[in-house]
C-alpha cells in the first residue's frame, strides 16, 4: 500500500503479477522506491475517474512502452475511461507497443489467480464510485494424516485424492470417502478497497466481514 495515496498495490506471489490499484502523480517513482519492476505491472484498476486517482496514468502507460517484456496491459475502470485515454494519447501523441486492452466495468469478478478473485461493485451510480473486493478462495482443509495411517493407507496419490474429496471402494468392501480424512474448508480472507468517503449502505454491505478496510 502506498502511504499518503490513493493507491494500492497487489502482487501475487504465485504469478508474480501486479495489480495496480489507481495511479497517482509519481507513482512511478514510488514503485522504483519500492522496488517494483514496471514489465510485472500487466492490470491497472481504478475505482474513478478523479485526477488524484489516474494523475499519472499516461506516464507509466507510456514508460511500459519501452519495455520489450510487456506485450499487453488491462485497464479497468467505469464509464468514460476509453474517452478519456483516447483524448489523452492523441493530446499526448503516445504510442503504445503493446496491446491495451480497456475494460468498462460496474459489476462482476475478475479473476487475478488460483488463489484469489476481485469482486467489484458500483457503490454510487451518480458518480460511478466503483468498490473492490479482494477475495481469497476457499482453502482446503488440512489432511488427517493420522487418521490415514490407522486405515493403512500409504503416502501418495491417493492421499491428494482424498484430501481432494475422492471416494474410493477398497477391495474388501469398505469405502474411504475423503470428506473425513480432511479438516473442515477455511475460509479466505476478504480485503476491500474503495476511495470513497461518503459511507453508504451499500458500501458498508459490500465491506462487511472484511479483515481490512481501505479507504
Amino acid at each position: 500500500m502506498f502511504n499518503k495515496s490513493p493507491s494500492l498495490l497487489l502482487k501475487c506471489s504465485q504469478t508474480g503479477i501486479v495489480w495496480l490499484f489507481n495511479c497517482f502523480e509519481g507513482c512511478q517513482h514510488t514503485l522504483i522506491k519500492r522496488n517494483i519492476k514496471l514489465h510485472q505491472i500487466n492490470n491497472i484498476i481504478l475505482t474513478n475517474l478523479h485526477l488524484e486517482n489516474m494523475a499519472g496514468l499516461m506516464g507509466l502507460l507510456s514508460s511500459l512502452s519501452l519495455s520489450s517484456r510487456i506485450d499487453k496491459v488491462n485497464i479497468y475502470g467505469p464509464s468514460g475511461l476509453i474517452k478519456y485515454l483516447q483524448f489523452a494519447r492523441k493530446y499526448s501523441q503516445t504510442t503504445f507497443k503493446y496491446n491495451l486492452l480497456v475494460k468498462v466495468v460496474h459489476y462482476g469478478y475478475i479473476n487475478i489467480g488460483p488463489s484469489y478473485l476481485i469482486h467489484l461493485h458500483c457503490s454510487d451510480s451518480r458518480t460511478e464510485e466503483l468498490v473492490y473486493n479482494i477475495i481469497e478462495k476457499e482453502k482446503m482443509g488440512r489432511f488427517k494424516s493420522t487418521k490415514a495411517q490407522k486405515f493403512n493407507i500409504k503416502s501418495g496419490p491417493l492421499y491428494r485424492n482424498l484430501k481432494s474429496h475422492y471416494s474410493f471402494i477398497c477391495p474388501d468392501g469398505n469405502i474411504l470417502s475423503g470428506i473425513y480424512f480432511t479438516h473442515p474448508y477455511a475460509i479466505g480472507l476478504k480485503l476491500s478497497y474503495t476511495t470513497s468517503v461518503n459511507g453508504t449502505k451499500i458500501l458498508v454491505a459490500l465491506s462487511s466481514k472484511a479483515a481490512q478496510a481501505i479507504f
